[in-house]
């Protein structure tokens, strides 16, 4: 019980700190590098809205909570998604995990974006008349370490890489996710407790030979080559604290408050129906947290709702979950989890 409370003394030291380091700040909405990070994958907990880092578990707790991928089990297990995103923008995800038995849980995982051609425009051909086009490349490649401290506390660690690239000029930069999970909190059976703080990391600036001109310098007599410095902006850093309840084999409820640097803050709601390990139903509600003179709109995603199955084929078990994220700005969002475990 000792090794308990110093855990829970960290775990609110941890939080405190982050919350001072990246307040919530709406004013600075938009002003972030590299937002695909945020772009939410997984079907299971994706169908909760992300409120379950309590509980998220598998490859899916990967993108919300490393530290759930030490409840794995098995000896392997894969999820690969796919969903159309907002602008005609798709991304495609996928995740492995590795059991090495004590020594813990690693995973790899990749997400990336697809933006199809797009015309290239000049100041001389505005209309793209030429033909001529190009497609803009994001990415996310991610390792992450989990593992068991104790029967009721898992943590684990996720390091990426994140990297976006269009004609000539390319940025990169390295973050990292930090998670914590703590089953029968206060001594309370099926009561969890959730920590993730995401995206820690260097800022996100463009280079390339795209950003010279040339041009002659004054009182000089020849022509010359200049660098456009472009602007460092800081990844989404954000900090999430949630609690769970299993409520028997069929409840799952789960909240989570959600502080970020660029962003409204949020509080996330989900549930899931668990009907015997074989079916399950979903949804999730998240509320922005908006100052009263916020000049901000308001979130585009707040519900989603989710189902799925899951069943043994030989010796493998195969998951496929749906995820539909109506919205009336920017058009309702599907997507199609597939995973296999052994």
């Amino acid at each position: 019980m000792k090794l308990h409370n110093k855990f829970m003394s960290l775990v609110l030291i941890i939080a405190l700190l982050t919350t001072v380091a990246y307040a919530g700040d709406v004013a600075r909405a938009g002003t972030s590098a590299g937002v695909q990070v945020q772009i939410p994958v997984g079907g299971r907990s994706l169908g909760m809205n992300g409120a379950d880092i309590a509980s998220a578990r598998g490859v899916d707790a990967i993108f919300y909570n490393p530290a759930g991928l030490g409840d794995f089990d098995g000896r392997f297990s894969g999820m690969f998604a796919s969903a159309k995103y907002i602008a005609d923008i798709n991304y495609n995800y996928f995740g492995v995990a590795f059991n090495t038995g004590q020594q813990g849980v690693i995973a790899v995982n990749i997400k990336a974006l697809s933006f199809g051609e797009i015309p290239i425009t000049t100041v001389q051909d505005m209309d793209g008349a030429s033909g001529a086009t190009y497609s803009p490349s994001f990415s996310v490649m991610g390792a992450t370490y989990s593992r068991k401290l104790t029967d009721r506390i898992n943590v684990g660690l996720t390091a990426k890489l994140i990297y976006e690239s269009a004609p000539s000029v390319s940025a990169s930069a390295l973050a990292f996710d930090f998670g914590l999970q703590y089953r029968d909190f206060v001594d309370i059976k099926g009561l969890s407790l959730g920590l993730a703080i995401r995206n820690i990391g260097n800022n996100l600036q463009y280079s390339g030979s795209m950003l010279l001109d040339r041009a002659r310098a004054v009182e000089e007599t020849y022509n010359d080559y200049f660098y456009h410095p472009t602007s460092s902006d800081q990844l989404p850093a954000s900090m999430e604290m949630g609690l769970s309840y299993q409520a028997g084999e069929l409840l799952l409820l789960s909240a989570t408050y959600q502080n970020s640097n660029t962003e409204a803050d949020y509080l996330r709601i989900g549930t899931e129906l668990n009907f015997a390990d074989i079916g399950f139903i979903r949804a999730g509600y998240a509320i922005q947290i908006l100052p009263a003179d916020a000049e901000l709109g308001n979130s585009a995603f707040g519900l989603t709702l989710g189902a799925g199955v899951k069943f043994q084929v030989a010796q493998s078990n195969i998951s496929v979950d749906y995820v539909f994220r109506p919205s009336q700005q920017l058009g309702s969002q599907n997507l199609i989890c597939l995973g296999i475990g052994l």
